[in-house]
């Protein structure tokens, strides 16, 4: 019954707070906030103004980094139109991104366009990027392996760092909150002549709100700019992270002892050239990872497990602005391995080239064309093709749409799982009824899963609202599932259940999203968005991700207060999960206290106390709050 209430006050809430939108916009007055000229860079690999965009694309832009007080990059995509973050609970909890139904290992993810998708897993914790080293975000709706290869399957996140500044900036934040979390985040931006800096560091620890779901988390990020000449610079960057958490497991499956320790080492290097007619890019990385996950407490247990990935990879871009069109083609070279006490030492590389092409039929339409060969050294080559078209309306409103081909590499798990074999025992087991041997094990011979999308939409921008409506169909096949078969051994062995990854599933995904932001006056602003999906097994028809996604909320902003109530409701989910409510409620003020400025904030999240899991088997926290105490200086 008290759940019941709580999920009747959150609809409540997204009525009043419907109706209140409704009436400001009609009361608003006239003034400019949106403009027809924001730039986007993710969408073509190069700035171009957003209604020129031929997909769907969300930016969230360092104000709203600012305002949401976030405290992590998951918290910052939470309520994107489109995006479901996959919360497995509390500050530990693993934090991935889902893209209209598609997986987390079928989205890339980048920080300043460099891959972050660990090579072993396919997956990007975003519990562990901090927003203080954020300036934007830019999200890519929709397949994008034309430009940027493997992975973006259902889409992408593109983070962009804070480069220097043009005058000193330094701060400092300190909070704390709900489980005794407590977080220290220390900012400095600077440039001296030609040569800028931004630093970060944050220092993180949280007691977590179930048994051993502790964090202790250490985040560094140094950013080096320097001007070459009036056309060119040089960048350089290091970030770093050390996290050990404790990791519950499952209410089905729990592991009271299981600790896991993350250490993640990135160099970043960036020359670029801006001329009138081109644009020029050239970036070298290395990326180093460490896991070590120990549980005692498993069955059989042998000792910790210990991965280590690493990754190089260098990427060159050229763009050419003529007169109707605009060009850009690159090349990439990526080499990717793992030292495993469990999948052995292996190593692949990929090279790849792109091409794309925006042409100006005329005034009213851009035509964009483009694809991309991958050459994988252990499954072959990979062809993927975009097509998109822009057709302005209206001085306002633009229709756009896209198709293309898209692709996920199989990853080192899945490619090289260990050989392990347990006997299961009839005896005292009510789900088998004789002895027999469960054997798993990876699959080498594995093909990319592929994938055709298709989308079309309006985007309106005017004055003081911005909104975009598309509809989409996205077909995978070749789909990585695990799978088993029986080999009957003669006696007196026993026979053997052989689990495996193969390419044996399809999935079909269509449905339609809308997303609107609107400023109501000077100081309120409001912003709403829905998705429905229906994505389907193609072989049970069963539904593999939420259908509904609505999401609603509204900001006060004015005399050095900021204060944002939201709220996001999934429905209608697979595996007969229940649905929920989870409304938020953030508050910043300005204050001075003996001559020093302060920003005081307090949020408050699950404000209704609403029991729900995101992912089966990992429940989210109750009400739980954080207070944070700014200063700059």
């Amino acid at each position: 019954m008290q759940k019941k209430s709580r999920k009747i006050l959150g609809i409540l809430l997204l009525v009043m707070m419907g109706s209140l939108l409704s009436v400001s916009y009609v009361l608003a007055a006239n003034e400019d906030v949106f403009t027809l000229d924001e730039i986007v860079i993710t969408a073509s690999r190069f700035p171009e103004e957003l209604k020129e965009a031929p997909v769907s694309m969300e930016v969230i832009d360092e104000q709203e980094i600012e305002e949401k007080q976030a405290g992590s990059v998951a918290e910052l995509l939470d309520g994107v139109v489109g995006l479901e973050i996959r919360n497995y609970g509390g500050t530990a909890g693993l934090k991935t991104v889902k893209i209209r139904g598609a997986e987390s290992e079928q989205v890339l993810v980048l920080v300043d366009g460099q891959p972050l998708n660990n090579s072993q897993n396919g997956l990007v914790d975003l519990g562990l990027l901090a927003p203080e080293q954020i300036k934007r975000i830019e999200v890519l709706r929709g397949p994008a392996s034309a430009i940027y290869g493997a992975n973006a399957l259902g889409g992408v996140v593109n983070i962009i760092t804070k480069e220097s500044s043009d005058t000193h900036k330094s701060s400092i934040n300190m909070a704390y909150g709900s489980f005794n979390t407590k977080r220290i985040d220390f900012q400095l931006q600077d440039k001296e002549g030609r040569l800028g800096y931004s630093f970060m560091a944050r220092k993180l620890t949280s007691d977590g709100y179930r048994e051993n779901s502790e964090r202790d988390q250490l985040n560094l990020a140094l950013k080096l700019g320097y001007e070459l000449d009036n056309f060119s610079d040089l960048s350089a960057s290091l970030r770093y992270y050390d996290a050990t958490s404790g990791v519950p497991g499952s209410l089905m499956m729990p592991s009271p002892q299981a600790k896991q320790d993350d250490t993640d080492t990135n160099i970043n290097i960036q020359w670029q050239q801006s001329r009138e007619t081109t644009d020029k890019k050239v970036v070298i990385y290395y990326n180093k990872h460490n896991n070590i996950y120990d549980n005692p407490g498993e069955w059989g247990y042998t000792g910790p497990s210990e991965h280590n990935t690493a990754r190089f990879g260098f990427d060159f871009n050229r763009t050419e602005y003529l007169t109707e069109q605009t060009v850009t083609y690159g090349l990439e070279f990526k080499k990717n391995k793992i030292d495993s006490n469990e999948n052995g030492e292996h190593d692949n590389s990929n090279k790849a080239i792109y091409i794309q092409d925006k042409l100006q039929v005329k005034d009213s339409l851009i035509i964009t064309l483009g694809g991309r060969l991958d050459d994988h050294e252990t499954y072959g080559s990979e062809f993927c093709p975009r097509a998109g078209a822009v057709y302005e309306l209206n001085d306002n409103v633009n229709f756009f749409a896209s198709a293309g081909k898209a692709f996920r590499a199989p990853t080192f798990n899945e490619l090289y799982w260990p050989y392990s074999e347990t006997t299961i025992y009839a005896a005292g087991n009510p789900w088998v009824t004789e002895d027999y041997i469960s054997i798993t094990k990876g699959n080498p011979d594995l093909r990319p899963e592929e994938s055709t999308a298709y989308e079309a939409g309006l985007r309106y921008i005017k004055d003081k609202v911005k909104g975009e409506f598309s509809i989409f169909q996205r077909d995978i096949i070749d789909m990585i599932r695990w799978d088993s078969g029986y080999i009957d051994n003669s006696s007196p062995q026993l026979d053997q259940e052989i689990w495996y990854p193969d390419n044996i599933a399809a999935v079909k995904t269509k449905g339609f999203e809308a997303g609107i932001d609107y400023s109501l006056t000077d100081n309120i602003s409001g912003s709403a968005s829905y998705t429905y999906l229906d994505s389907r097994d193609q072989d049970t028809d069963e539904k593999i991700a939420p259908a509904y996604d609505f999401n609603l909320a509204i900001t006060y902003t004015g005399d050095g207060t900021t204060a944002s109530l939201s709220s996001n409701y999934i429905g209608e989910r697979p595996d007969e999960m229940e649905d929920y409510t989870v409304v938020n409620f953030r508050i910043s003020r300005d204050v001075v206290v003996r001559s020093r400025p302060l920003k005081l904030s307090l949020n408050l999240n699950n404000l209704f106390d609403e029991e729900y899991e995101v992912a089966a088997g990992y429940p989210m926290p109750g009400r739980n709050y954080t207070l944070e105490v700014g200063t700059e200086f």
